[in-house]
């Protein structure tokens, strides 16, 4: 079960970023804040790999197969608690952390290590970034002095312009508004300079209404997006442990808050 945890939390960082990275402000509570979706992901040079996500509210549950295997993952960040299922043994391993209230998630959240204003991260003014209304911070860097200046939107979970020390920047542009199978998404264009290295490209696009990212081409060549996106009441049973389930001991060396670190 280690293997499992161990994979379960790097897709979490790696192909559920798309999702928990952009928890959603839905416009309507049950329609808008439930929904399923299979997630793709690949690296460069490498294939594709699928998990199935299930949405509903904060809570999310992620089932993916693992060298034949099946494994369940189910995050509950307002109780503060994830589980991981092994449907073939009916087992599960239940992690336990602070829980992270609603409105924490929800509402208004700064780009800050801490998601609090510090000496080390510190609102200096605001901008505008392709229309879009941006606060900019400025956060302590350990090169040169020189602060990470970030232009943050908080709606969507993402700075749409980096100004890095050493003098490279990430900049984000909106294209337009393109339908990905149905739904109405934001496009925008990414732009990665390092000083002395070639511009390299991507492209972003957000949903607006299940504020959520549903495609990312990212510069570096990975890419992860959403597909067949059915928006619509789930079962409740899903992010529950089935009754009769065994419950097993977590190994040690895992994280030490997973609850708490997933968003």
């Amino acid at each position: 079960m280690t293997k499992h945890i161990q994979t379960a939390l790097a897709l979490l960082v790696a192909t559920m970023g798309i999702m928990i990275a952009a928890i959603t402000h839905a416009q309507s509570p049950t329609a808008s804040k439930t929904y399923t979706a299979i997630a793709v992901h690949s690296l460069p040079g490498q294939s594709e790999t699928f998990g199935t996500i299930v949405k509903s509210g904060q809570n999310l549950r992620l089932e993916y197969d693992e060298a034949g295997r099946r494994v369940i993952q189910i995050l509950l960040p307002t109780v503060g608690a994830m589980y991981f299922l092994d449907p073939k043994t009916q087992t599960y391993t239940e992690y336990l952390g602070p829980s992270v209230p609603a409105t924490d998630i929800e509402g208004y959240t700064s780009p800050c290590p801490g998601k609090e204003a510090s000496p080390s991260c510190q609102h200096v003014g605001d901008d505008v970034v392709s229309g879009v209304k941006v606060e900019r911070w400025a956060l302590a860097s350990d090169q040169s002095g020189k602060p990470l200046v970030i232009l943050w939107n908080s709606a969507r979970r993402r700075a749409l312009r980096q100004d890095f020390p050493e003098g490279g920047s990430m900049v984000m542009t909106f294209v337009a508004m393109e339908d990905l199978n149905g739904r109405f998404a934001e496009h925008w264009t990414i732009k990665h300079s390092i000083p002395g290295s070639d511009v390299k490209s991507g492209d972003w696009w957000f949903d607006p209404k299940l504020r959520v990212v549903v495609r990312e081409n990212l510069p570096s060549g990975e890419t992860r997006r959403l597909d067949n996106i059915t928006v619509g009441p789930v079962d409740p049973a899903l992010f529950q442990v089935p009754q009769g389930w065994r419950k097993a001991e977590p190994p040690a060396a895992v994280l030490q808050n997973p609850v708490a670190g997933s968003e």
